[in-house]
């Protein structure tokens, strides 16, 4: 796949791309061995040339610190795309945790701009064959929210507790 001009893509995707994580991608750009076209840290975006060439550099051969094949706990290891091409196309085992709940927070924060009256409306268009499924599906997507709240505050007083170290 040959990306004409100056395409940019963000650090997920170019990491993606590359089937390393956004930490390596982040090394990699620490070596001087990609520079971002513009931010810094996780909100650096590429140009997609560039990362077809580190794909292909890569493809050429790890250098001797990423040659180790990486396994994040519970997965298989993640492999090097060979070409550009399939680097451009390779979905990896692993889920990039940060985007994938950023994302969907993001858009379960959009539940403050729903109505009453437009739960209503959709539940009148409901057919009523759905509504356990609605119902599990509701259940499963509050379950984790709460999840969510009670890590948040674990987190929050490791935090205050390292602070007071």
């Amino acid at each position: 796949m040959r990306t004409a001009g100056f395409k940019f893509i963000d650090l997920p995707t170019a990491a993606e791309r590359l089937g390393i994580t956004r930490n390596d991608l982040l090394r990699l750009v620490s070596d001087g061995r990609i520079r971002p076209f513009s931010g810094s840290g996780q909100q650096s975006v590429f140009r997609a040339t560039d990362v077809e060439r580190l794909a292909s550099e890569m493809a050429a051969g790890p250098a001797p610190e990423t040659a180790a094949a990486e396994t994040a706990p519970g997965e298989g290891p993640v492999t090097t795309p060979t070409t550009p091409e399939h680097a451009a196309t390779v979905r990896t085992r692993r889920r990039d945790a940060i985007k994938l709940i950023g994302t969907r927070l993001s858009m379960d924060s959009r539940w403050a701009e729903i109505t009453d009256k437009d739960i209503a409306t959709w539940l009148d268009a409901l057919d009523p064959v759905q509504f356990e499924r609605v119902r599990k599906v509701s259940g499963l997507a509050i379950e984790r929210l709460q999840h969510v709240l009670a890590m948040l505050d674990e987190h929050e007083q490791r935090l205050a507790a390292t602070r007071k170290e």
